[in-house]
């Protein structure tokens, strides 16, 4: 199956009331909202974010957060 193939098959198993979230996800990759959008990515900006995170973070969020935010 390729991938536009398996893209229908998984629309089709959407859930009816799920459909309007799922198209806006969509139309921030479509080529023509692309290029309306000029040179925004395609997901939030909070997206890497945390690439300067300690890699320990998700084991030791309790130790950080403990400390209080922005410390």
């Amino acid at each position: 199956m390729t991938t536009r193939e398996e893209l229908h098959d998984l629309i089709d198993r959407i859930d009816p009331d799920e459909l309007a979230a799922v198209a806006a996800i969509l139309h921030t990759y479509a080529r023509r909202d692309a290029a309306r959008e000029g040179t925004e990515p395609p997901y939030p900006r909070s997206v890497g974010i945390l690439s300067d995170a300690p890699p320990d973070l998700s084991a030791r969020v309790d130790d950080y957060l403990s400390d209080g935010f922005g410390h």
